[in-house]
């Protein structure tokens, strides 16, 4: 028998026809079965790795799929023991969640993931972990301590962070979620409550959770680097990539290695007053890397400090070997001090702030920065964790005993109501500063913090360390305790530089940057759809924050693997806080003319920068009006570990420890979605029945084609199945 040709396109039609029908309706069907989260509200743990091990969580390829049940106390863990309903995704009390927590449920071997609410509202408002929580270790960064193995090394009997969970250091083989959004919290507790009762007992169906964070990298970053770089056309893969952003850098005074008269100038033995400050966060989630009181309060009195430095500095003269003023941003440090120990890699091979490499080239024709190197520095002021959530003392942590420097910092605290105290510790904490002694032992140096002999944050270095939990609120003004305060930090800090520079003293005052303080507390920690970061941006309409979606909540801290917004946004806010508006060489009223006339102006020199910046008064809350052109003495230096820099990484211990080696793994989708889980042994009733008809099909039609001939008497000869049509 044939078709006609006619019923061919007709026949073709209603199959594609039929096809689609049941492609809707199976979308249907599973819109109906499952309940996917958003996943820009899933804030998942993920993998990184070092030169010897990996610390992080995963999850299988196709996810983790468990009955969700919620835990409420460390006591309920022994539920979780019974396998005939296991595996189990377990929905914890933010009060609870602690290492010890997750080590009962991981000991369970019946947990296949976690989830955390947030506390920020709904059922769980407040709930923080007490009497705190830290996903670092009681000791940060001590494999790379300058105390290791001495007799003032950090213990668990002499704590700096005494919250430290160490969860951050550790590898799991679950996903752990953390999700922001409390009405998606609630309705996870509600199905758990509604259809996994534990007072009337479980029974099927049960409401479940697949959770999908699969990591590519494994094994440690020596592995991982040699698998991303194989040479593969076919299949070209990426399984990791090194930690890597940028430092920052602000000289108060430009440096020209070329004077006037043709000769050159290199920057002269302990004449530069070095101020830092940290620039990234640490916790275990993705995105949710913001520290309040760890980066930003430092952050915030370093950049307010140094604007308040740049507008004196520049009526007065440097006296007693002082040359310049550095103010410096360091990222990856949360990391084994990864940023500083590039800088210092970078200032031994005179690299910094930039490679002076002048042969066959005209890169620098119209003038270069000399060289600095760590025999230039004469004192090193850090700024640590300095909210006065607990207390409003500021304490001094020293080496190499800077009597000078801290000499001014007590004189200027008494000026301004201060209360300072010397620490009673002898060691200074975990800090930028401990590399650079590493290599300059005899460095002056003074730690400013906000604690004696450990850290007084609870929350250092979690999702907890909020402006919420720091009672910040910028609608409060600039009045409130928590800004006066930094401001208070901030003056005392510029009028200490100023005067070991200058040896003159500043007439400063909180209230020239209490605003300015506040301001950035609300960039930093609560949105950075803010005025600042608007001031601070360039007028391209296709960039942030004219295009792409509207921000509501801060930048990340963390260092991550590319430049991040929030370094890039603080560069761009050292810049407006420090440069000088400099006039164009043209007339054009267009922004993008002028935009392209200031940054040619960077071209075949490094002694200033450049850029186009909004500025003050140029944004009218709808659209830009204007924009100026800074020359400034800000830049950026590479923040990766010397590790990966080429020259090193071919022959490099990846185990000896020298320098830091973190990497962060390539993941391809976080997911998370929940819904009714049948009993498994129908599934398997099911797929045996299935396995069975299959078999008897088969058979079936063995026979019949064997007994064809007898079952089809009147076939007219030899009949087989699909021998008989018509062709």
């Amino acid at each position: 028998m044939t078709l006609p040709l006619t019923l061919l396109p007709v026949l073709s039609s209603l199959l594609l026809l039929l096809l689609y029908c049941l492609s809707v309706s199976c979308s249907r069907l599973k819109e109906q079965i499952y309940q996917d989260l958003d996943p820009k509200q899933i804030k998942s743990c993920f993998r990184r790795l070092n030169g010897t091990t990996t610390i992080g969580c995963t999850s299988e390829r196709g996810g983790n799929v468990g009955v969700l049940l919620y835990v409420d106390t460390i006591a309920e863990i022994t539920i979780l023991e019974d396998p005939t309903f296991a595996p189990y995704v377990v929905l914890v009390n933010p009060e609870i969640y602690s290492s010890a927590l997750l080590t009962g449920l991981e000991a369970t071997g019946h947990v296949t993931g976690v989830i955390l609410p947030s506390v920020t509202g709904g059922r769980w408002a407040g709930k923080v972990p007490q009497p705190g929580y830290s996903d670092d270790s009681i000791c940060p960064n001590s494999g790379t301590s300058l105390y290791k193995n001495t007799s003032e090394q950090c213990t668990e009997g002499s704590a700096w962070n005494t919250p430290g969970s160490g969860l951050m250091w550790r590898s799991f083989n679950f996903p752990i979620f953390y999700l922001p959004d409390t009405t998606t919290t609630e309705d996870l507790y509600t199905c758990s409550l509604t259809h996994n009762n534990l007072t009337s007992g479980l029974s099927w169906p049960l409401c479940s959770v697949q959770l999908s964070s699969n990591m590519h990298a494994a094994s440690d970053s020596q592995t991982c680097m040699r698998r991303s770089n194989l040479l593969n056309n076919l299949t070209p893969q990426q399984f990791c990539d090194p930690l890597s952003d940028s430092n920052l850098h602000y000289f108060v005074s430009s440096r020209n290695r070329t004077q006037e008269s043709g000769d050159t100038r290199e920057s002269s033995p302990a004449s530069v007053i070095l101020v830092s400050a940290r620039l990234d966060a640490l916790t275990m989630f993705d995105q949710t890397e913001v520290g309040f009181d760890s980066p930003t309060t430092g952050l915030v009195a370093l950049l307010a400090a140094a604007k308040l430095v740049s507008e004196k500095m520049s009526s007065l003269t440097y006296r007693d070997g002082v040359e310049n003023i550095m103010f410096l941003l360091i990222n990856g440090e949360a990391f084994d001090n990864t940023g500083s120990s590039r800088l210092v890699f970078d200032m031994e091979r005179g690299e910094f702030p930039h490679s002076l490499d002048l042969s066959g080239t005209d890169d620098f024709a119209n003038g270069t920065q000399p060289t600095l190197n760590l025999t230039n520095i004469r004192t090193m002021i850090e700024l640590g964790q300095l909210s006065n959530y607990s207390s409003s003392t500021l304490f001094l942590h020293t080496e190499n005993n800077p009597t000078g420097v801290v000499g001014q910092i007590e004189k200027f605290s008494r000026q301004n109501n201060l209360t300072i105290k010397k620490a009673t510790r002898t060691a200074i904490p975990p800090s930028s500063a401990q590399t650079f002694l590493s290599i300059s032992p005899s460095l002056h140096t003074v730690f400013l913090s906000n604690y004696d002999t450990s850290y007084t944050t609870p929350v250092y270095h979690s999702v907890y360390d909020t402006a919420q939990y720091h009672n910040y609120n910028h609608t409060q003004g600039p009045d409130q305790p928590l800004v006066a305060h930094l401001a208070k930090v901030a003056v005392v800090l510029a009028q200490t530089v100023i005067s070991l520079a200058s040896e003159q003293e500043a007439d400063l005052s909180p209230d020239q940057v209490s605003t300015l303080i506040n301001d950035l507390l609300q960039c930093y920690t609560v949105s950075a759809n803010c005025s600042m970061f608007h001031e601070a941006s360039s007028p391209n309409p296709e960039s942030f924050p004219w295009a792409g979606k509207t921000v509501s909540t801060p930048f990340p801290q963390y260092v991550g693997v590319n430049p991040s917004p929030h370094t890039l946004q603080t560069r761009k806010v050292l810049q407006l806080l420090t440069g000088e508006k400099t006039p164009l060489d043209q007339n054009s009223t267009d922004l993008s003319d002028q935009q392209t006339a200031c940054l040619t102006k960077n071209s075949q020199q490094s002694v200033y920068s450049y850029t186009f910046l909004v500025g003050p008064g140029c944004y009218n809350g709808s659209h830009v009006t204007c924009a100026s052109c800074y020359q400034t003495t800000v830049g950026q230096s590479e923040a990766s570990s010397p590790a990966f820099t080429a020259g090193v990484m071919e022959s490099y211990d990846w185990t000896s420890g020298q320098y830091p080696t973190w990497t962060e793994s390539i993941w391809k989708e976080i997911s998370c979605r929940s819904f009714l889980q049948g009993d498994p042994a129908h599934d398997q009733l099911v797929l045996g029945v299935g396995v069975a008809v299959f078999l008897v099909s088969m058979v079936s039609v063995w026979w019949v084609e064997k007994n064809a001939v007898l079952i089809f008497p009147h076939s007219g000869g030899d009949y087989r199945l699909g021998g008989n049509l018509d062709t």
